[in-house]
């Protein structure tokens, strides 16, 4: 994609084959309906496995259900429920190797489960009794959280119970992203500002992102790690260069047309796996996807029955978007068939 100064890369697109009169994905039938795992509770958040054959959703029924995308069988097995936290599942994430499920709920846990039994591994006791409201994860045992605490917290797997490093905003951050090579840790919240750090020291903020009017819901990083995604309460989804030097403005695309509502949900988004489509959810029960380099609206997608509160694409095939929302329904389909 082209930008002010012709310097935007990202990584190429992957060569897609097709199948079935056309078709570009693996999935059973063009659109399924993941349903009944959260109980008509809210489906709060939804991550796929970096293989790109499971999905976990986490929901307000204090449960994260565990998916086989890949089963051609059903179309949609719920193969294992993870049931042990004691309030709304608020993020949740595969680790790097895909053998762990990390998760982060409203009383301020964030918890790590095996990915293919569903029991817990271990917990971490990360906002002290507030609500820890995302969660992310890193090469190499390290995953981040965020809450309203006001602190961003990286872990290392490797440790039982200690923080390694804990970044202090000191006001409620709602969400967090980590580079792959956990490096580079990425947070923003109520005081509308993105922030990068070095997830490797204690410190200040390496970079501040202001610019958004209202409270910022959820981040993404480009394939390429050169930029982030932020969604925010003030209607705009705004990608940034998050590069060492950068003539002019950092922020480079802004996307609109999506909508946040007086419910106040923190509304995620998410990059494809070759940088050329954004999505986000909205209030209005439609899945919202741009083309990165025009910035214009490609797709509007209806059918949920609530907000839609998070949208991933696959991590291996471009045409797959996952998306779930507030009546506790989850939608996985091609984006082109």
């Amino acid at each position: 994609m082209a930008a002010r100064d012709g310097a935007i890369s990202l990584r190429a697109p992957a060569r897609r084959g097709t199948r079935d009169g056309g078709r570009t994905s693996t999935l059973a039938m063009p659109i399924m309906t993941l349903s009944n795992a959260h109980r008509g509770a809210s489906a709060n958040a939804i991550a796929f496995s970096r293989d790109g054959r499971g999905l976990a959703s986490g929901g307000s029924d204090k449960t994260t259900a565990l998916w086989r995308t890949s089963d051609r069988a059903s179309g949609n097995t719920n193969y294992a429920t993870l049931v042990g936290c004691k309030n709304a599942v608020t993020g949740c994430v595969y680790t790097m190797d895909d053998e762990c499920v990390v998760t982060s709920d409203a009383d301020g846990i964030v918890r790590v489960w095996d990915a293919e039994t569903g029991t817990q591994a271990k917990s971490y006791a990360s906002t002290r009794g507030k609500c820890a409201n995302d969660v992310s994860a890193a090469r190499g045992d390290v995953i981040a959280s965020v809450g309203d605490d006001g602190n961003a917290c990286v872990w290392d797997l490797r440790v039982k119970k200690k923080a390694v490093r804990k970044m202090a905003i000191g006001v409620p951050q709602t969400c967090v992203e980590l580079s792959a090579d956990g490096e580079r840790a990425y947070t923003a919240g109520v005081d509308e500002v993105v922030r990068a750090w070095d997830a490797r020291m204690d410190g200040k903020a390496i970079l501040t992102l202001p610019g958004h009017e209202d409270t910022v819901t959820g981040l993404a990083l480009s394939p390429c790690g050169s930029y982030v995604l932020s969604n925010a309460m003030d209607n705009t989804l705004r990608m940034w260069d998050t590069r060492a030097f950068v003539e002019g403005e950092r922020e480079v695309k802004r996307f609109v047309g999506h909508s946040h509502n007086y419910e106040k949900a923190l509304l995620r988004c998410a990059f494809n796996s070759d940088g050329s489509y954004v999505s986000a959810g909205s209030a209005d029960s439609c899945v919202y996807v741009w083309d990165t380099a025009s910035g214009k609206l490609k797709y509007k997608l209806p059918g949920h029955k609530g907000v839609v509160t998070d949208t991933k694409f696959s991590p291996t095939e471009n045409a797959i978007l996952a998306s779930a929302d507030a009546s506790g329904l989850i939608f996985m389909g091609e984006l082109d068939h």
